[in-house]
């Protein structure tokens, strides 16, 4: 079905499309056009500091069938349902609006959906209302489960950060910098605490060799099943 195309309008950092709805404009000192799609379904166009906005109307139109594909593999294919649990303590609410609208209490995310919202806008919508609740609710727990486990272990790090990484879980930097997946909120509370503990053994060594493994087992018994576990599992939101 062709889209219906309007003047696309820039406020400041902001394109608003008629089939994509708001995305992120950021200008830089190059000389190319870029279009990203981060996990959270937000869309983000990179172009020269002198680009018209008839040329990025123009690479924007031209990229349409590339940002579907990238927004379907985000989301999956999957309909996003009311009454849909949402991490560990948030339902999805999911009702009709005359503008687009996300509100997160501290056990429900409403989203306000526009009766003239294709599937496309709709999911995508939707799509930030849940990693703003998943976001919510990792910088609730995340960080003070982290600190239980080191506290517990004796283990030292520098700073914990929250991501929205596409492939890993978590990690643990040189520096002593553990990042962990505002994605980890979707997993049960033993596959988190997993992920916890593999980032704090990095701590003890910088690599996945035997003793890696052995003190991860020592300290958390059944380490082995839960990593078999947690492969079942895709950090995409």
């Amino acid at each position: 079905m062709p889209v219906s195309r309007k003047k696309l309008t820039n406020y400041r950092n902001n394109i608003t499309d008629t089939e994509f709805g708001n995305i992120k404009l950021l200008r830089n000192s190059g000389y190319y056009l870029r279009l990203n799609v981060r996990t959270n379904g937000q869309i983000v166009l990179s172009a020269p500091q002198m680009a018209s906005n008839r040329t990025i109307q123009h690479f924007l139109d031209s990229s349409r069938d590339d940002l579907r594909a990238s927004l379907a593999r985000i989301n999956n294919k999957v309909v996003h349902k009311d009454g849909e649990k949402i991490g560990q303590h948030h339902v999805l609410c999911l009702k009709k609006g005359v503008r687009p609208a996300i509100s997160v209490t501290t056990t429900t995310a409403y989203v306000s959906i526009p009766s003239d919202y294709n599937d496309v806008r709709r999911e995508l919508l939707i799509s930030k209302a849940i990693s703003k609740t998943l976001k919510q609710e990792a910088e609730r727990y995340l960080p003070k489960r982290l600190r239980y486990f080191a506290d517990k272990f004796s283990f030292s790090y520098n700073r914990v950060r929250l991501t929205f990484a596409k492939t890993r879980w978590g990690s643990c930097s040189s520096s002593g910098t553990i990042s962990l997946n505002i994605a980890l909120m979707t997993l049960s509370p033993e596959l988190i605490d997993y992920v916890i503990m593999h980032e704090l053994v990095h701590t003890h060594h910088m690599n996945h060799s035997q003793a890696f493994w052995q003190e991860l087992e020592d300290k958390l018994p059944g380490a082995e099943t839960l990593k078999v576990r947690l492969k079942k599992f895709s950090p995409y939101i």
